[in-house]
C-alpha cells in the first residue's frame, strides 16, 4: 500500500483524517498543533516546531565568522521579547 496516495473523504466539517502510518511518520501525536497552507495548488500539512525545539536546532549556528557584516546589532533582551510577543504574559 502507498501511503502517500491513500485516498481520504472530507468530512461535513471539513476534516480529514491523517492516516496512522503518516503520523506515525510524522512523529505526530494527538492534540500536536501543525500547521497547514497551500504550496503550488497543494495542501501542506507540516508538524509545527516549537519555539525551544527551533532554537535547540539553530544553537551554533550564527558564528562571530557566519555572521553577515551587515547583519544589525540586536540585543539578547530585544531579541526575546520579538520571540515572545506573541506569547501569554506570565504572571
Amino acid at each position: 500500500m502507498n501511503i502517500d496516495g491513500e485516498n481520504r473523504q472530507i468530512d461535513d466539517k471539513g476534516r480529514i483524517t491523517i492516516p496512522k502510518q503518516l503520523r506515525e511518520r510524522l512523529n505526530l501525536e494527538p492534540g500536536e498543533q501543525v500547521r497547514i497552507g497551500v504550496e503550488d495548488g497543494t495542501i501542506v500539512v507540516r508538524p509545527r516546531v516549537s519555539r525551544s525545539t527551533f532554537i535547540e536546532s539553530m544553537e551554533g549556528c550564527i558564528t562571530d565568522e557566519s555572521k553577515a557584516t551587515d547583519a544589525p546589532s540586536v540585543s539578547p533582551d530585544d531579541l526575546k521579547s520579538d520571540w515572545t510577543s506573541d506569547l501569554p504574559n506570565e504572571s
